[in-house]
């Protein structure tokens, strides 16, 4: 069953471009960093039914599964979803597999971030197993 981390960003930082906000979040998925993110998250924010907190340990907990591969650094790569928001663009973060070690779609409107939620069904995965067979 595919699962689906929405996120919203902090109310409180309208102010601040939706780019700061896209970039801060790309440079934690980048250098495996939830940190590096969690100050633009709101405190009663909810994303899946997790609060601010939950959801940091689950990014956190996808990093360090990333790093005991022996990833220390991803690499992004654009794709498009193959599931759910079918042909949606999403990126893709590359550590030494030739998949990616998870992905992400960022939802913008009007160019400001909707949300930003995990794609489980990124392009990059099917192009791997189309080269294993």
């Amino acid at each position: 069953m595919e699962t689906l981390i929405k996120l919203k960003v902090n109310q409180e930082l309208e102010g601040i471009h939706d780019n700061i906000i896209e970039e801060a979040f790309i440079d934690a998925c980048i250098n495996l960093d939830a940190s590096l993110f969690e100050p633009l998250i709101n405190e009663n924010q909810y994303f899946q039914d997790l609060d601010k907190y939950r959801f940091l340990q689950s990014l956190k907990n996808t990093f360090e599964d990333v790093k005991l591969k022996g990833v220390l650094q991803t690499t992004i790569k654009p794709g498009k979803c193959m599931g759910c928001k079918y042909g949606k663009a999403n990126l893709q973060f590359f550590g030494n597999r030739s998949k990616p070690e998870f992905s992400y779609i960022i939802n913008k409107e009007n160019n400001l971030i909707e949300d930003i939620f995990i794609c489980n069904m990124s392009s990059g995965i099917f192009t791997d197993k189309l080269k294993s067979l």
